[in-house]
C-alpha cells in the first residue's frame, strides 16, 4: 500500500472517490451555470437548456477563467473570457479566432439529482450507487437543513459504527450483541438492537414496549445509510463533505414508507436527541487514532478509507 493511501483517513487535503452533495436542485435553473468551491477545488455546475445537469472543473483549460461566470449555449458552457466552449464530455468544442480547434478538455464529474439535491461523484465513473429504499417500496422524503460540524467528514460518517458510544453517551442498552459485517470493498454494516434507559427517549423513539432494531452502513468514506426496522420502518441517508471553512458540511435525508406518515415525528425526535448529543461532542473533537479492541468497527472503516483511491 502506498504512503498516499495510508494517509486518507481524517485527512482534509484528500477527497475520496464518492458521491457528494453539490447544491440544491433549485439553485441552478435551466440554461444557468454556477461555480462552487468543493472537494478542495473549483467546480462548475450547469443545466443545459433542456434541464440536464452537468458538472466539470471550474476553470477554462485556456487561461483558467472561472466557467461559472460564463453562460450556457445548448448543452455547452461558454467561457466568459475568450468564449471557448465545453460540452458535457468536457472536450473543447469551440475556440473563436483559432484556425484549429485545440485538443483541450476539462475534467467532468458524473452528476445526478435525487431528493431535491444535485450529487456529483468525484471520479471518472461511480464506484457505487447512492443508497435508496428497496426497489418497489414507495417512500416520501424529508430533507433536513444542512449542518456544519467542526471535525472531519470521516469521523462524522463513522459515528454510527462506534458501538460503545451508544451506551456511554446515549444511555442505550443492547438487547442482543451488535453484529459487524464487511461488504468489500467499500461497505461496513453494523446491526444493532437495543432500548434506551431514558423514559423520554423511549417515548420519542416509540421503544417503550419494543426494542429499536436498525442497521448502520457506511458506504465509502462520505455516506452512511441507516435502515430502521423496529419499532417502525424508515431510512436515513447521511452525507458529509469537507467544508471550505474547515470541518464537515452534512446533509441528512429521511425516507418514510407511505404507511408511516403519522409516525415521522417520532423518527425526527429520536434523531434529534441522538444528533444533538453527537454534535456537541464531535464539534470539539481532536481525533487521536487510539483504537482499542472495542473499536473493531471503527478500525475496519478506517482501513477501508485508507485502501481507497483518490482522484
Amino acid at each position: 500500500m502506498s504512503e498516499k493511501k495510508l494517509t486518507n483517513f481524517n485527512n482534509p487535503a484528500i477527497s475520496l472517490q464518492s458521491w457528494y452533495v453539490a447544491a440544491r436542485s433549485g439553485n441552478i435553473k435551466p440554461g444557468q451555470v454556477k461555480s462552487f468551491n468543493l472537494l478542495n477545488r473549483r467546480l462548475a455546475i450547469y443545466r443545459d437548456e433542456r434541464g440536464g445537469i452537468h458538472a466539470l472543473d471550474g476553470h477554462c483549460s485556456h487561461l483558467g477563467a472561472d466557467l461559472g461566470l460564463g453562460r450556457v449555449i445548448g448543452d455547452q458552457v461558454q467561457c466568459p473570457f475568450h468564449h471557448w466552449r465545453y460540452g458535457p464530455d468536457g472536450r473543447c468544442c469551440a475556440a473563436p479566432g483559432l484556425a484549429e480547434l485545440p485538443q483541450r478538455r476539462v475534467r467532468v464529474y458524473p452528476a445526478l439529482e435525487r431528493w431535491g439535491l444535485i450529487w456529483l461523484f468525484n471520479g471518472p465513473r461511480p464506484l457505487f450507487e447512492l443508497p435508496d429504499a428497496p426497489a418497489g417500496e414507495a417512500c416520501w422524503h424529508l430533507r433536513l437543513p444542512p449542518q456544519h460540524i467542526n471535525c472531519h467528514p470521516h469521523l462524522v460518517i463513522a459515528n454510527g459504527l462506534d458501538i460503545r458510544h451508544f451506551e456511554a453517551l446515549h444511555g442505550m442498552e443492547y438487547t442482543r450483541p451488535p453484529h459487524l459485517t464487511t461488504q468489500a470493498p467499500y461497505q461496513v454494516t453494523l446491526e444493532m438492537e437495543g432500548r434506551p434507559h431514558s423514559r423520554l427517549f423511549q417515548m420519542l423513539s416509540g421503544s417503550r414496549r419494543q426494542a429499536i432494531s436498525a442497521s448502520f452502513t457506511t458506504i465509502g468514506g462520505h455516506l452512511a445509510w441507516v435502515a430502521v426496522q423496529q419499532p417502525f420502518r424508515f431510512y436515513i441517508l447521511f452525507a458529509g463533505r469537507a467544508s471550505a471553512r474547515g470541518g464537515c458540511d452534512t446533509q441528512v435525508v429521511f425516507l418514510f414508507p407511505a404507511g408511516v406518515r403519522l409516525r415521522f415525528v417520532q423518527a425526527l425526535g429520536l434523531m434529534y436527541v441522538l444528533l444533538h448529543d453527537d454534535h456537541r461532542v464531535l464539534n470539539s473533537l481532536s481525533f487521536r487514532p487510539g483504537f482499542t479492541e472495542a473499536d473493531l468497527a471503527l478500525k475496519t472503516f478506517a482501513d477501508i478509507i485508507n485502501a481507497m483511491d483518490i482522484w
